[in-house]
């Protein structure tokens, strides 16, 4: 199967899951309500519409109320979707603040807190839709009252995606996880003295697939809808002539008001090989607009043409960096097939990730694109050296090439990442887990 019908069928069978889970979501099925306040959870109705009322709702566990009530041999949600966590929502239909309030508790929201507030703890885990993928350097806060007295607690999620609050007022308060383009709120409830566990399958608190827009550009030697895919993500795809997809690209790139409805886009390498800018050039300034008003755009490879067009001081490139010097004798696809290079990682964050401030780097589908350096306000996240090279003549320049790099163009726009190696095929273990945290950086 080639990559893009590869591409193409995963995207599909995404739909069909996304189908059967927007069914039951409020933020998805245009209006129906939710169950996941302490409100909602005690009025003896199925608010959400999945067939189960109150405590009976998974959505309800993390409520001292329901704390008898978590049956887990449903083995899942009940709108279909996995063990993630889809347990508080945190707002209605329209989009208000739905905790209930109880005089008898100040202004906790909780029956079980005393009036001191005494404290309870919390401990968690950030984590993608599929759960099993955690997510480093989030944001987690919890934010509440008691007492009269407002408070905002703040924690950074682990290289484990773990996080803990010693010290939180007991009561029901908003829980928000935020990282990059993405973001998780809800309710949860502490009880006094007790530790809320939101580690376990059934609590975590995990990114939901639909709530960040994302657009996937169709290419020729990368697959990043299958990363999105095995991340739990949904997106739209588009490619050269939009059959088995959600339109063109051209379409898209072309269309300022289509554009503003994503907040990350992908672009795989190749992008139907001939498609570049040079000869699609109405199809650009819409793009770059996009990113200067805020969205966050990831290159593979080839597709280096869409983010030297738009911000051309942001990555220099060895030989030319012309877009329209791709595919000629100046374009700087110098790296090789079959390399494999010992990198350097200069990010902090990723190094603790992996545990080591090296990885291996693999390149099996040469020639690929050489940086030769990070312009201002570019960050090389990895930087690799390679063994004397000939195969594409002796103008390369094998040291300390940048191999991730990423730069936000204005202090408002989006961030604009760029790897020169694939997912596809070529990558090692080390490179997925780059990839799949570059992918929560957006």
């Amino acid at each position: 199967m080639t990559p893009r019908l590869l591409v193409a069928t995963r995207r599909l069978a995404l739909g069909l899951a996304t189908l059967t889970l927007t069914a039951c979501s409020d933020a998805d099925s245009g209006g129906v309500a939710v169950e996941n306040t302490l409100e909602a959870c005690t009025d003896g109705a199925d608010n959400d519409g999945d067939g189960f009322t109150d405590c009976d709702d998974q959505d309800c566990w993390v409520f001292v109320a329901c704390a008898d009530s978590t049956d887990t041999t449903s083995g899942g949600d009940a709108d279909g979707s996995d063990a993630s966590g889809d347990t508080t929502a945190g707002e209605d239909a329209a989009g208000e603040d739905t905790t209930a309030q109880d005089s008898s508790a100040t202004d906790t929201g909780s029956v079980a807190c005393d009036a001191s507030c005494t404290p309870g703890s919390v401990v968690g885990v950030v984590c993608a839709p599929n759960p099993d993928i955690t997510i480093n350097d989030a944001q987690v806060t919890i934010e509440g009252s008691c007492g009269g007295q407002p408070f905002l607690l703040e924690a950074q999620s682990a290289a484990d995606g773990s996080y803990a609050f010693d010290e939180v007022p007991c009561g029901v308060h908003t829980f928000t996880v935020t990282k990059g383009s993405f973001e998780r709120s809800g309710n949860i409830e502490v009880l006094p003295g007790e530790e809320l566990d939101l580690t376990d399958p059934l609590s975590k608190q995990c990114f939901r697939a639909t709530d960040t827009p994302i657009a996937v550009l169709d290419g020729q030697w990368d697959d990043l809808g299958g990363l999105l895919d095995d991340l739990g993500l949904a997106y739209d795809f588009f490619n050269k002539d939009g059959v088995a997809a959600d339109g063109t690209y051209v379409d898209l790139l072309t269309d300022a008001e289509a554009l503003a409805t994503y907040e990350v886009i992908f672009i795989n390498c190749g992008g139907d090989h001939g498609w570049m800018p040079q000869d699609n050039p109405d199809a650009m300034q819409p793009l770059k607009d996009w990113v200067l008003a805020g969205g966050s755009l990831y290159m593979s490879d080839y597709a280096w043409v869409y983010g030297e067009w738009s911000f051309p001081d942001a990555i220099e490139f060895q030989r030319s960096d012309d877009v329209g010097d791709m595919y000629t004798d100046q374009s700087p696809q110098l790296i090789p097939t079959d390399q494999t290079v010992q990198a350097s990682v200069v990010d902090g964050s990723m190094a603790a990730l992996l545990g080591s401030a090296s990885m291996t780097v693999t390149f099996d589908q040469g020639p690929q694109i050489a940086p030769s350096m990070a312009g201002a306000g570019t960050f090389a996240h990895v930087i690799g050296t390679f063994p004397p090279l000939t195969a594409l003549g002796t103008d390369f320049e094998p040291n300390d090439v940048p191999l991730v790099l990423s730069y936000r163009p204005t202090e408002t726009a989006g961030r604009v990442v760029y790897t020169n190696f694939h997912n596809d095929a070529q990558t090692t273990s080390e490179m997925l887990t780059i990839l799949n945290y570059l992918v929560f950086t957006l």
